[in-house]
């Protein structure tokens, strides 16, 4: 990584392409992948919308994005789906 930023559990590159998680792991994203997690990292509370997700990034449907590469780990690790229609990150909020 470049450059590297830190918040909550979540360190990422300028670009999100490159990520790592609770500093286990790190995880290499599609462009696509990456701007589904910068939406999410950049809402509040980690969460956002399955709507606002797909206007954001333009992507046909959030789980098939993550179905190539570290996709599938990323879903089963980071990325958390509500019922509801939403998603967020798998992060704890830490008070600044």
């Amino acid at each position: 990584m470049v450059s590297t930023h830190s918040k909550a559990d979540l360190e990422y590159s300028d670009d999100y392409r490159t990520i790592s998680f609770n500093g286990q792991r790190l995880y290499r994203l599609t462009p696509q992948q990456a701007a589904i997690v910068r939406v999410l990292h950049e809402s509040r509370y980690y969460e956002a919308s399955t709507q606002r997700i797909k206007k954001q990034t333009k992507c046909r449907s959030i789980h098939d994005s993550f179905k190539t590469g570290d996709g599938p780990e990323i879903w089963k690790n980071v990325i958390v789906h509500h019922s509801r229609g939403f998603y967020r990150l798998n992060l704890t909020l830490k008070n600044d």
